[in-house]
């Protein structure tokens, strides 16, 4: 099953890829950023103190529908997890997004673009520990495979030449356990990224 999950998740990157590929208006490019993230119950917000400062990084993709309009897309290596005083309990991800972007211009002049994006993602789980000053503990036969959840972001982007950075702010929020032990907590993060679209 886990394999089945897999080999899933990978076929649905390589179709978008493929599809995206031979389109006039798709983009690509490499993007990274800092992670904040935290283990608690799914609407607890206001109490989420033990916060893992973690990396992502990876390889992105858009496909413009129109000059407001995209599909958006990454593949990314996800630090999550939660740090206390005393433990810091390590989730990381392989992490496959699929947004629907809305853009419009703040400046005709610079070309400077906002972005609204949303959509699901799924989560692929590569390494799980829990790590105290006298031992560290393997979590991963404790922990679920695989992690389905939703994102919501805002963005701005600056062409440079025929190209453009951009820097999004977004709210990672997992809708299915990470713990096979423990069905009232999930990962959320606030994730900042910078990246550079080809």
């Amino acid at each position: 099953m886990k394999n089945l999950k897999f080999s899933a998740l990978l076929i649905a990157l390589m179709v978008f890829v493929a599809t995206s590929a031979n389109a006039q208006k798709f983009h690509y490019g490499i993007t990274a950023g800092t992670n904040f993230a935290v283990q608690s119950g799914i609407a607890e917000y206001y109490d989420n103190s033990d916060i893992r400062v973690g990396l992502h990084a990876g390889l992105a993709g858009s496909y413009a529908f129109n000059d407001n309009l995209a599909l958006r897309s990454e593949l990314t290596y996800d630090q999550k997890g939660r740090k206390t005083d005393e433990v810091t309990d390590r989730y990381d991800y392989i992490t496959l997004p699929v947004l629907f972007d809305y853009s419009f211009k703040l400046s005709d002049q610079s070309g400077t673009k906002m972005h609204l994006n949303a959509g699901p993602f799924a989560s692929y789980l590569v390494n799980a520990e829990s790590e105290t000053s006298d031992a560290t503990i393997d979590l991963k036969s404790d922990s679920n495979d695989m992690e389905a959840g939703a994102i919501m972001g805002i963005g701005v982007e600056q062409p440079v030449g025929s190209h453009s950075i951009y820097m999004d702010l977004r709210l990672n929020l997992g809708l299915t356990n990470y713990s096979k032990n423990d069905d009232s907590s999930h990962n959320k993060m606030i994730g900042l990224s910078v990246g550079y679209r080809l």
